[in-house]
């Protein structure tokens, strides 16, 4: 099921990628060296539910994405810290909800809590000890890069 799960992610990313953001996938060959420059200029955002199954999921993006995020979805080029921080919320937003459908038997649903920035010295896949976690899955777009995690405990 992880396999299954990782795929949903990944074409969920993609989808809202595109739809929100303009921003398309690279190729495979198109990807520089590792592609996961991951520092501490990079933004995380935490979403968590619960319901039909319980968790959340982090998304982790760097700068230059984060930027690129925000400038698509606002359509100005001078975004405050505040602004990237609430578009990398939405699309956290926009790409849990399009995951957790896939918990529910069709009786129950799962609710969809705000979404927040993690500041950098929490460690926010420790809240989620004890449950299934697929991911992370890598999201390479022109722009930059994302790392997607999902944690669940299915009920």
């Amino acid at each position: 099921m992880n396999n299954d799960l990782k795929e949903i992610i990944y074409e969920s990313a993609i989808r809202t990628f595109e739809m929100m953001c303009y921003m398309f996938p690279l190729d495979e060959d198109e990807i520089a060296g590792d592609g996961h420059d991951m520092d501490e200029s990079c933004m995380t955002a935490l979403v968590t539910f619960d319901g039909a199954s319980d968790g959340g999921m982090v998304i982790r993006s760097n700068a230059d994405l984060v930027d690129a995020i925000a400038v698509n979805m606002l359509g100005s080029d001078d975004a405050t810290t505040d602004q990237k921080q609430g578009a990398l919320c939405e699309i956290a937003n926009i790409v849990c909800g399009n995951i957790i459908p896939h918990f529910s038997d069709g009786e129950k649903i799962s609710y969809i809590r705000p979404p927040g920035i993690v500041g950098a010295a929490e460690d926010p896949h420790a809240r989620f000890h004890g449950m299934e976690k697929v991911g992370p899955v890598h999201v390479h777009l022109d722009e930059g890069h994302a790392d997607i995690v999902l944690f669940y405990l299915k009920k």
